[in-house]
């Protein structure tokens, strides 16, 4: 191999060494955003499973003081 194509190969391996850590960042980024995005869901998932919680206990504040309302009135 000649001198120039020595360096040619060196400079084809040093854009590819450069173009594979590119690589690594964005699925570093990528993995991390997935992450971010399961954190989230959850987060929503914890807070409508307590919306749910919520709106049962109202529902049955309400039935239970119906019922008394309705058996005061209706004697």
């Amino acid at each position: 191999m000649s001198e120039d194509q020595v360096w040619n190969l060196e400079i084809r391996l040093a854009r590819m060494e450069e173009r594979q850590v590119q690589l690594y960042k964005m699925v570093e980024r990528s993995l991390s955003n997935y992450a971010d995005v399961v954190n989230r869901v959850s987060s929503l998932e914890h807070l409508r499973t307590k919306a749910l919680a919520i709106a049962g206990i109202a529902g049955l504040i309400c039935s239970m003081a119906w019922d008394l309302f309705r058996g005061r009135f209706n004697n």
